[in-house]
């Protein structure tokens, strides 16, 4: 199988272009989730990495997070979109939602983290989808909480099988009331990464 270790300067032009669509997509529906508080968002991070050197990309792999993830499918190729959030900052936004909750992860509080992710996910499948003009069609969101590692584990064992790189778009919601940082990752069907980039134009 072709390797995309080292991508050209082409396509990680065209990974910023579809991170700062994704991002614009994304301000909008989370500034009305959060009182229409002023959001920035920014992609510091993008690049295409191998499977097995994500958990780390998130800091300690023993460190919980919360995975929001969702398949998607084109006539061309499918894809899993994950948003991954260490577990202190998904903590942290879920207060800023709802001040008086508890500090237990109820259900009203994983269903407001599946509907974070579910804004976020939708939002980069929407850039793909004007990037490449291919329509895709999303499964439900579902939420994973544990260490990187296994929850990364989790979502490869309840998805298609993937390729062994994907492409890791780091972001940073700078709001008013302070910063929280996640990742957006873009799994493809094992072999369809170079036919992701030739839809996008960039092979």
């Amino acid at each position: 199988m072709e390797s995309l270790d080292n991508i050209s300067e082409e396509q990680q032009d065209i990974l910023k272009e579809l991170a700062n669509i994704g991002v614009g997509n994304a301000v909008t529906a989370l500034s009305s989730m959060l009182d229409d508080e002023r959001i920035d968002m920014e992609v510091p991070v993008v690049k295409v990495v191998p499977l097995q050197d994500v958990p780390e990309s998130f800091g300690d792999p023993e460190n919980t997070v919360t995975a929001t993830f969702c398949e998607a499918e084109s006539p061309s190729f499918g894809l899993v979109l994950v948003f991954v959030m260490p577990l202190d900052a998904a903590q942290n936004m879920i207060s800023k939602i709802m001040p008086d909750r508890s500090e237990n992860l109820g259900e009203m509080e994983r269903s407001l983290l599946m509907e974070l992710g579910n804004i976020i996910t939708g939002s980069y499948l929407s850039a793909l989808s004007f990037l490449t003009g291919l329509t895709f069609h999303a499964s439900p969101p579902r939420l994973g909480i544990d260490m990187a590692g296994a929850v990364l584990g989790t979502v490869i064992a309840e998805t298609k099988t993937v390729d062994d790189q994907l492409i890791l778009l780091k972001t940073c919601l700078n709001l008013e009331s302070g910063g929280i940082e996640g990742s957006v990752l873009i799994l493809p069907d094992s072999g369809s990464l170079l036919t992701l980039f030739r839809h996008l134009g960039a092979i």
